[in-house]
């Protein structure tokens, strides 16, 4: 009955062991994107020091724009005060808060209004 067992056994292992189907052939890769175009008069480089931007240039730019800086502000202060988590339902208070720094002190540097908007609400 053991002998019975092992040949069993090993037949069902030598047939684990056989190479199986060959691979279907790989699918032919994504087409390639579009070439970048030149940069426009609009896009061209403008360097910005974070911590020196004024509140004053960042209430002036347009509204899509100093949604994009409010973010970016929101990440850097987390970054800077060791946050590792923030809470996205908190975030259009913490930029609200900053801005409202902002038009009451708008020589202050944009960081700062987010630094104390961030103090201010408990983080």
């Amino acid at each position: 009955m053991k002998a019975k067992a092992t040949v069993i056994l090993l037949s069902g292992m030598l047939f684990a062991c056989a190479p199986s189907a060959p691979a279907p052939a790989p699918t032919p890769p994504a087409p390639a994107p579009a070439p970048v175009t030149e940069v426009g008069p609009e896009q061209q480089h403008h360097i910005v020091t974070i911590r020196a931007a004024t509140c004053q240039a960042l209430l002036s730019l347009s509204e899509d724009d100093r949604a994009s800086a409010s973010m970016f502000y929101i990440g850097y202060t987390a970054s800077r005060r060791r946050q590792a988590r923030i809470d996205v339902a908190e975030v259009s208070g913490l930029e609200a808060a900053a801005l409202g720094y902002c038009a009451a002190y708008p020589n202050w540097p944009a960081a700062t209004a987010f630094n104390t908007a961030f103090a201010d609400n408990g983080r």
